[in-house]
């Protein structure tokens, strides 16, 4: 009896041994590429120097570089910390409205919220790109002396 014992724990070994050998295994392998989105607005001496009191017409203020790596695409979008007017530094209630136009696009008024002024549907991989932003300023003949500014948020956001 105490032979037989042996013998099938023996067996039972062998048995689990066989079980974890194969003639074949397998390793994954991996690695990680970070998401891509990033955009650098360059003013040039434009973007300070508009005429407010004869106004502006497609004047180039301004060229954004994107670069973004998602698949999916992504979209550039703009919003005016004043709601589409250059306003005077000393009297907020002077103002001229402007539009913007991106990319060869056609010039829209901007509001405080976003605007999608460019889309891109899908990507290969990292890609580039460059674009002109302009702008359109209402003639303000009668413009009292001063500033007239806004500030205008450029975002690249993930499709």
């Amino acid at each position: 009896m105490k032979s037989l014992k042996i013998a099938a724990a023996l067996f039972s070994t062998l048995a689990v041994t066989s079980a974890m050998a194969a003639s074949t295994g397998t390793l994954t392998i991996s690695g990680t590429v970070a998401l891509v989105n990033d955009i650098v607005v360059t003013p040039n001496a434009n973007a300070t120097a508009l005429n407010i009191t004869g106004g502006e017409t497609a004047k180039l203020v301004a060229s954004v570089s994107e670069s973004s790596n998602n698949l999916n695409g992504y979209k550039i979008t703009m919003a005016s910390q004043n709601g589409g007017q250059l306003v005077n530094g000393a009297n907020s209630n002077i103002k001229t409205a402007y539009k913007v136009g991106y990319n060869g696009q056609s010039s829209v008024s901007l509001s405080t919220g976003a605007s999608t002024v460019k889309t891109v549907n899908s990507l290969t991989g990292l890609t580039s790109a460059s674009s002109d932003v302009k702008v359109d300023v209402t003639a303000l003949p009668s413009a009292a002396a001063g500033t007239y500014s806004d500030t205008i948020t450029v975002s690249i956001v993930a499709n």
